[in-house]
């Protein structure tokens, strides 16, 4: 439930995208009777059936959470004919520096005051030819001023549904308006310690869905062609407009959890974060050519896998590295070929529970007989049921570009600081939101405007992924795309990184 209030306070300043219809609504709801308590001046509003919290909050431009401070009856929900006490919207007051994050999607700084249309410079991109400094030597970047935006599916046109006085937990869970809700959670814990270091930023959040209309009237606001980065978790249609709109623009734009290759095509302003099937294989022959050198690798081909040619795929790249390798049709054929002289390296590709256990099973009872190690691909370690004595047994390793290793001390107060702001666990996607906005926010921090040209000798210790960019297809029209994967083996009963 506390999650839910932080959620809709956050909604409080978000902008809301159906504003020309919405505004009528919220001039008639706001009254203009005031009462004095305390010295203070308040509004005083007559709930009416059907109105929410955060529906009174925008007509009177004030925070959920400073009604809820006036009112705190109201954290058990709002009634029909329930008397509020609204307090007078504050001033602004200026600041010394920059804020990290103005949800309300215009910028807000101290020395500043937003301009309706901000000039955009020829190119965002430096030509390499004509830099003046080499990559990371400016190191007036760090006291810049940056513009990022960041595009989730908040599904706000929901919101009003939501009734926490009759919505069990597991309902609420499953609300879409707090799906990706820990992807935000994530970035802003980033934002928080970037700021701590020196970095000056301001966030504009906006709510993109599936519509596309809505998108394209989005891209119309002026304080987008003045970002210096966009991050949008967005689905695919939304993501070529928004990205069409970037390459116009001269602005990075980062796709945060899209495994499809095309996105980054003929697009030079992309960046890819989930690394390719095929990088996977590439990373998984040069960590078998560096440490397995000396045996013979064995790919077990699964003619029930649904990507039919990967097993040829894995044995090319094995063979351009030198490697010993047999393609095996099926267990039965890969049992036949194991040797008894040097370390039998199994790759065995498995999308369901039931023919990886029978995979181990079988393996597991020959392991005393042959030096064994077994590589699971390609989603292994999403699989469920597994046994750990199969997996310790047979030196298991696993290549995935996300794990989280919760005996990092980064990681422990990354969890810490998560359940201390949000009263919750991080999820999958709270790791990633925290990973994305650290990286590409130290980048900007670090290189500036200059950060895509720099960004292929660029490595930070992250919280579950590491980053490694590179021009897809090593060609300058198209984006970049994440290439690091990185290995896991079973020992004593847990995952080591090796790589």
């Amino acid at each position: 439930m506390y999650r839910l209030f932080c959620f809709l306070a956050l909604l409080s300043t978000l902008p809301c995208l159906q504003a020309q219809t919405y505004q009528d609504q919220l001039k008639a709801i706001h009254s203009v009777v005031v009462e004095q308590k305390d010295g203070k001046s308040f509004y005083v509003h007559v709930v009416k059936k059907g109105q929410t919290l955060y529906m009174i909050s925008k007509a009177y431009g004030v925070e959920v959470n400073d009604i809820i401070a006036e009112n705190p009856i109201i954290k058990e929900g709002l009634k029909a004919d329930q008397k509020l006490l609204i307090p007078f919207p504050l001033r602004k007051k200026e600041e010394p520096s920059v804020k990290p994050e103005t949800l309300k999607g215009k910028p807000e700084t101290a020395n500043q005051k937003p301009s309706a249309v901000t000039p955009i410079p020829a190119s965002r991109i430096p030509d390499p030819s004509t830099k003046a400094l080499p990559c990371g030597s400016d190191t007036a970047n760090r006291n810049k001023p940056y513009n990022v935006v960041l595009m989730l599916p908040l599904y706000l046109e929901e919101v009003e549904a939501i009734n926490p006085e009759t919505s069990t937990e597991e309902a609420i869970e499953n609300w879409n308006s707090l799906k990706y809700l820990p992807f935000y959670e994530g970035f802003r814990l980033a934002v928080d310690s970037l700021q701590k270091q020196g970095l000056h930023v301001t966030i504009h959040v906006y709510d993109v869905g599936k519509d596309t209309l809505v998108t394209q009237k989005l891209l119309k606001k002026p304080e987008l062609k003045s970002a210096d980065l966009i991050i949008g978790l967005l689905f695919n249609k939304n993501f070529q407009l928004v990205a069409k709109f970037a390459l116009e623009n001269n602005i990075p734009i980062v796709n945060p959890l899209s495994e499809r290759s095309d996105v980054v095509l003929n697009n030079e302003m992309v960046f890819k974060v989930n690394p390719s099937k095929n990088s996977q294989l590439e990373s998984l022959a040069d960590f078998m050519q560096k440490s397995m050198y000396r045996g013979q690798v064995i790919i077990i081909r699964n003619g029930q896998f649904r990507d039919k040619d990967i097993a040829d795929k894995l044995k090319k790249e094995c063979l351009a590295r030198n490697l010993n390798v047999i393609l095996a049709e099926g267990q039965d054929v890969a049992i036949g070929r194991l040797s008894k002289g040097k370390e039998n390296v199994l790759v065995a590709f498995a999308d369901n529970n039931a023919y990886a256990l029978d995979l181990m099973r079988r393996f597991y009872e020959l392991r005393n007989d042959y030096n064994l190690s077994l590589v699971g691909l390609t989603d292994w370690e999403k699989l469920e049921g597994l046994e750990t004595d199969f997996l310790n047994g047979l030196n298991t390793h696993l290549v995935t570009p996300y794990f989280v290793d919760y005996s990092v001390a980064g990681v422990k107060k990354l969890v810490r600081n998560y359940q201390v702001n949000y009263k919750a666990d991080p999820e999958p996607l709270a790791f990633q939101g925290f990973d994305i906005a650290y990286y590409f926010l130290s980048a900007l921090m670090k290189f500036g405007k200059q950060f895509p040209s720099c960004i292929k000798d660029f490595r930070l210790p992250t919280s579950q992924t590491s980053f490694e960019f590179r021009r897809a297809g090593n060609n300058t029209a198209n984006g970049f795309e994440n290439r690091h994967w990185s290995v896991y083996q079973y020992e004593n009963f847990k995952l080591v990184r090796l790589d």
